[in-house]
């Protein structure tokens, strides 16, 4: 570990290094004692994944004391929140040079990968993927967990190449309509299944097909770290400032937080009262430098482009208008037909009588 401390320190900023102090044997010791701890529960999360996928049932260790598993189940929860935190990472080089010395023969790096994909899946259960992760491209913890909640790298692929192509968010006319407005406009948004990540938005055909995101207390935690991730790293794509700046553009007010929760796109557990839930997103981006790697320019440009059409607003006022209760369908309906048959009767009475020709 003593002589891993110059490349570890090469890991962090300036003022970071300092407050490291000038003592290597303490920075040897300091870091040793956070990989260990690391390590430990990696190992063991990877351990209940293997279980699990050998169709074992996901159990405690026989070794450990229920009454003390269940006291501090709200602990361990805080435990693995912190290790998400940016100000909390330890260079992923130096856990993988400890599993090394450590490791039987049997075991690969890869039980690290699995064992953090199991350690943060109750933090967001039904987004982690392992979609192009690999050990060697993980810097520390909070990157694999923005790897694997984020998209995969072929989506991120083809907006490098809309990107080059000239697209660029200055071209656009403004960001997007909130969720009311493209309700007025006959845009229906709605909830995309078997999404990859919840970054994934779709649009087509006057369809926003948005994924299901839980908001929770943690969520505001895990947004703040991931996007000052994107702001602090070169060259990584700004793909959660984006869609944090995207949905603060859909939620103005609680009428927008409502048509997504009745969408079943947002799903709202912020112990938190319902009537401040839909500034989530404003507080999150009020800070947040922008710049003009957007990934869902083509869906804004899109949606902008949809919205302004004449033929779409006109169709959208007359669902509106007349075809949002079935007594007004019924009525319209009526009237439509009455239209018809005086039409009718005033054809035939307008149409002359041939006379009877003679026998």
């Amino acid at each position: 570990m003593k002589g891993l401390v110059p490349r570890i320190r090469a890991s962090y900023s300036e003022e970071m290094s300092m407050d490291l102090g000038n003592d290597d044997n303490q920075v040897a010791q300091l870091m040793l004692e956070d990989d260990c701890f690391i390590l430990h529960r990696l190992l063991k999360h990877a351990r209940r994944a293997k279980m699990e996928a050998d169709g074992g049932s996901d159990q405690f260790d026989d070794d450990e004391d229920w009454t003390q598993v269940y006291r501090r189940c709200f602990v361990w929860q805080f435990v693995t929140r912190d290790l998400l935190l940016l100000e909390n990472q330890i260079p992923f080089f130096v856990i993988r040079e400890l599993f090394q010395r450590l490791r039987n023969e049997d075991e690969s790096e890869e039980l690290l990968v699995s064992g953090s994909l199991r350690l943060f899946r109750t933090l967001r259960p039904q987004m982690l993927h392992n979609s192009s992760i690999t050990r060697d491209d993980v810097h520390h913890l909070l990157h694999l967990f923005y790897r694997s909640v984020g998209r995969p790298m072929t989506d991120r692929q083809q907006h490098s190449r809309h990107r080059q192509s000239g697209e660029l968010l200055s071209e656009l006319p403004q960001w997007i309509p909130c969720a009311k407005e493209l309700k007025e406009a006959g845009i229906r948004c709605k909830m995309r299944k078997n999404a990859t990540s919840f970054l994934d938005i779709k649009f087509a055909r006057g369809v926003l097909e948005i994924p299901q995101l839980e908001l929770d207390d943690f969520s505001e935690s895990m947004f703040r770290n991931l996007i000052a991730f994107e702001q602090t790293y070169p060259d990584t794509a700004r793909d959660f400032s984006t869609y944090a700046f995207f949905m603060n553009c859909l939620i103005t007010s609680p009428e927008d937080m409502r048509i997504l929760g009745l969408r079943g796109i947002l799903v709202n557990h912020l112990n938190s009262r319902r009537s401040i839930a839909w500034r989530f997103f404003s507080d999150i981006v009020a800070q947040v430098h922008w710049s003009a790697d957007n990934y869902l320019v083509g869906i804004m440009g899109a949606v902008n482009k949809y919205r302004d059409s004449r033929r779409h607003k006109w169709r959208a006022a007359l669902v509106r208008n007349y075809f949002t209760n079935p007594w007004v369908i019924m009525s319209v309906l009526a009237a439509l037909l009455l239209l018809a048959l005086a039409v009718l009767q005033s054809f035939f009475c307008l149409s002359p009588l041939q006379a009877p020709k003679p026998k």
